[in-house]
């Protein structure tokens, strides 16, 4: 992900020619969220096959190593979850910043265009 304020000198303001760029990201950033929700959500829903197994391989441990490792479990599957699902979003938000979106915006004159 580039700095919202870095110079990409390869990119030019087509109303002022300036080459004071910036990206906006707004694709990745909401696709990014957007995936991050969806996939802790899928995570929380397969955390309960993870509470399962928890459970049954905290049960050697007695009845607190089943609570423990039935929390674990659905913890992990929920943080998983939302990271597999954030960098996919993320993943897909680029190519809306790239593709529909104005992505660029010159710092000179504040003009936002795409590529």
């Amino acid at each position: 992900m580039q700095n919202q304020n870095s110079n990409t000198s390869s990119i030019q303001c087509p109303c002022c020619d300036s080459g004071r760029i910036r990206t906006l990201n707004n694709g990745r950033r909401t696709g990014g969220a957007i995936g991050a929700v969806a996939g802790g959500a899928a995570g929380v829903s397969g955390a309960m096959s993870g509470v399962e197994l928890g459970v049954t391989v905290g049960m050697a441990a007695g009845p607190v190593g089943a609570a423990i490792g039935g929390l674990f479990g659905a913890l992990m599957g929920g943080l998983i979850g939302g990271s597999v699902g954030g960098a996919a979003g993320a993943r897909m938000g680029s190519v809306v910043d790239d593709t529909i979106l104005d992505n660029y915006q010159c710092l000179e004159c504040g003009h936002t265009f795409g590529k």
